[in-house]
C-alpha cells in the first residue's frame, strides 16, 4: 500500500470546503487493478476497494462520514442527498447535491469531466459527472438550479 495522491482546488480549500479529486496512485488493489481503485463495478477484490475508499476518507480526516455515490448514466438527473442515503448508489443520477457536512459525494470520471460546485456561504456542495451526453442534456445547469431552488444559493 502506498499513500494516495489527492488533488485539491486551492479556491475551495480557502473557502473551507473539504474535497479531493483522486488519482490512481496509492491504494491496496493488486494485479490489473494495482492502484487506488475506487470502482465497485469492476472485478477488483471488494475488500481492496473498501480499504481504498476508507483510505481516502481517512487521509481527508473524514472517518465515519456518510458516503453517497451516483450511478452515473450520462444523463441530467441531479439528486439531493444526505445521511439517509449513506452507503447508497443513487440510480439514474449524474449529479449529487448536499448541505450535510457529514455526507461525502462520490463520483467517478474517466474521459468525462468531474465538476465540484460549492456555495461556501450556504455550505452546499454538488458533485457532477459531465460527459458529453449529460452536458448536452444540461446536467451542470440542473445542479445549479437544484442548489438555487432548494438552498437559495446565488452566484457571486
Amino acid at each position: 500500500m502506498s499513500v494516495p495522491r489527492l488533488l485539491f482546488s486551492h479556491h475551495l480549500r480557502a473557502c473551507g470546503i473539504r474535497h479531493a479529486f483522486t488519482t490512481r496512485i496509492g491504494g491496496y488493489s493488486r494485479g490489473p487493478y494495482a492502484s487506488l481503485n475506487l470502482g465497485r463495478g469492476v472485478e477488483d477484490d471488494p475488500r481492496a476497494v473498501a480499504r481504498n475508499r476508507a483510505l481516502v476518507l481517512t487521509t481527508l480526516g473524514l472517518e465515519g462520514a456518510h458516503e453517497v455515490e451516483a450511478a452515473q448514466v450520462h444523463g441530467a438527473v441531479v439528486a439531493v442527498v444526505g445521511r439517509a442515503e449513506a452507503g447508497r448508489l443513487i440510480d439514474g443520477a449524474d449529479g449529487l447535491v448536499t448541505a450535510d457536512p457529514g455526507t461525502v459525494l462520490a463520483m467517478h470520471a474517466a474521459d468525462c469531466v468531474p465538476l465540484l460546485l460549492a456555495d461556501p456561504r450556504r455550505r452546499v456542495v454538488a458533485a457532477v459527472h459531465a460527459g458529453w451526453r449529460g452536458t448536452a442534456a444540461g446536467v451542470s445547469l440542473e445542479a445549479v438550479t437544484v442548489m438555487a431552488d432548494r438552498y437559495e444559493c446565488r452566484g457571486g
